[in-house]
């Protein structure tokens, strides 16, 4: 979703202009987007596009090397991934199951 689509909305989570690498490796550059509250978007791509890279930035798990990244307002780029899992935004890595009793 283009980062303005829904500039007067309310937005709950903001990207804008994310940069990550591997080493020395740049594996997304220049990646925006906004999510309206009380929506649910998808992230897709061929492998090796950088989905899971994208997601692991937002959720802290790797720090944007340029852009910010915001949930609820606030900045949360090079936040540690346990502060922004209590913030209510985390990453469960596919295939894990983190809730046994829920996936049944």
């Amino acid at each position: 979703m283009p980062l303005d689509a829904h500039a007067s909305d309310d937005v709950i989570l903001r990207v804008s202009n994310i940069e990550s690498y591997y080493g020395p490796i740049m594996a997304i550059r220049g990646v925006s987007l906004a999510v309206p509250r009380g929506k649910i978007i998808t992230v897709l791509g061929a492998n090796g596009a950088g989905k899971t890279t994208i997601l692991k930035t937002i959720s802290g798990v790797l720090d944007p090397q340029k852009g910010t990244v915001e949930f609820e307002g606030k900045p949360i780029q090079r936040m540690e991934p346990d502060r922004v899992g209590r913030r209510g935004l985390d990453h469960l890595p596919t295939g894990r199951v983190g809730f046994p009793a829920l996936a049944g």
